[in-house]
């Protein structure tokens, strides 16, 4: 399988198929929109404990693309972490530099307007460990991590990001110093999201779950036409399937595994969605639930009322 497109990095399952630069320009069928199609729908788990930080809040924003937060507060220094989740599509090593660039800049500006002094450390990739609760399900994720320090205020604070999904989750601490130090900062909020890692779970669907769309074609397109968003082929032999808008065609041929394919496309173009009869999860105790639903593109000069979080299922404030 391999795909096309600048925030989509396939996991590839069989083979890697590069795909040439299109050089013909005919019409393309339209690119669904990320938000309200490709996604509809999202469910986020994320745990209400992580060592001595509890969940507090949620803060959801107009704007959908800013997705939502959850703060947490440690009660007993005085202090607290808000954790973001962003939609972002999957996101290539590249992609994922970009952005976490542009949080380092937007950091630094900030602080420039407001006139405020900021001492900024070393923006760096790094191996977060995730550590679920369950033994023997550690796994490794890629990250980018930030210090820096507020000198005027005599703040030390720490930024930190990873991809899951179709999101980007991001969080942001600040501590007085002394007691803290940058240094400590990040380490403690490195043990921080390494728990939330092992434990967050995102589901979404819309036109991402392609088996709900399956065409059977004679002739497939070639792999690096301009309208084909991923493909699947196996060593040796032609394309069985490729993705063109929202949809999946599928050789003849292969009209027997028509829907494994298309499940096969789903989970690398789109990992993380599902059916849209399965998008409601079991909440364990330990976790809350935060329901989003993106508009539709058409409702775009509509009044803005942003993602929608759902009722709590534990006894934590809301804000929304």
């Amino acid at each position: 399988m391999t795909g096309r497109g600048g925030w989509r990095a396939l996991a590839l399952a069989v083979s890697l198929v590069p795909a040439a630069a299109a050089t013909a320009a005919p019409a393309q069928p339209a690119e669904p929109a990320f938000l309200g199609e490709v996604i509809s729908e999202t469910r986020v788990l994320y745990p209400l404990l992580v060592g001595g930080w509890l969940a507090e809040s949620e803060q959801r924003y107009a704007e959908q693309r800013l997705g939502v937060s959850v703060r947490y507060a440690d009660n007993r220094k005085q202090r607290w972490i808000d954790l973001y989740f962003y939609p972002a599509g999957v996101q290539t090593a590249q992609a994922l530099a970009l952005f976490a660039g542009s949080e380092r800049d937007s950091i630094a500006e900030a602080a420039r307007q407001s006139g405020r002094g900021v001492e900024m450390g070393v923006l760096e990739p790094f191996t977060l460990a995730a550590a679920a609760p369950a033994a023997g399900d550690a796994r490794e994720v890629g990250a980018w991590r930030l210090g820096l320090q507020y000198p005027d205020d005599a703040l030390a604070s720490a930024m930190l990001l990873f991809p899951h999904g179709l999101y980007l989750v991001k969080a942001r601490a600040s501590a007085a110093q002394p007691p803290a130090t940058v240094g400590s900062l990040q380490r403690e909020l490195e043990a921080f999201m390494a728990s939330v890692a092992g434990q967050l779970r995102i589901v979404n669907t819309g036109t991402c779950w392609l088996p709900a769309r399956v065409d059977l074609a004679a002739t497939l397109p070639p792999v690096d036409a301009g309208e084909v968003l991923a493909s699947y082929r196996e060593p040796g032999r032609e394309p069985s399937a490729v993705v063109v808008g929202d949809r999946v065609l599928v050789a003849q041929a292969e009209a027997a595994r028509a829907p494994l394919l298309a499940e096969q496309l789903a989970g690398s173009l789109y990992p993380g969605c599902v059916a849209p009869e399965a998008i409601e999860p079991d909440v364990p105790p330990a976790l809350r639930e935060i329901r989003i639903e993106y508009r539709r593109p058409v409702d775009a000069d509509a009044p803005s009322r942003g993602p929608r979080i759902g009722r709590p299922r534990s006894p934590v404030s809301g804000t929304g």
